[in-house]
């Protein structure tokens, strides 16, 4: 089943939990930010850190912590946090 953002609904809540910290975790770590400022609003255009370089910093890091490959359209798309959850959801990262 699709959910209303496109991602798959096959994953349990917990599993959403778990992948939800992991990406915050990875956020706050990359861009080095506190990680209560990690929230689905967080965007390139709203963070001077996050520049083109750490953009790629958090692609390399994001396909390493959950074992996946992104497509340069997924790597355009994900200029926030949300669309961030969103593409990682579609491809079924794990937690």
């Amino acid at each position: 089943m699709i959910g209303p953002h496109g991602e798959s609904e096959i994953f349990s809540g917990r599993q959403i939990y778990q992948v939800d910290q992991k990406l915050e975790d990875l956020m706050s770590e990359v861009l080095q930010i506190p990680l209560s400022t990690i929230t689905d609003d967080l965007s390139m255009k709203s963070l001077d850190v996050w520049d083109s370089l750490k953009h790629m910093e958090v692609i390399v890091s994001l396909e390493e912590k959950f074992d996946i490959q992104l497509t340069f359209d997924e790597i355009v798309k994900m200029q926030s946090v949300r669309e961030i959850r969103s593409v990682l959801r579609a491809k079924g990262a794990a937690g």
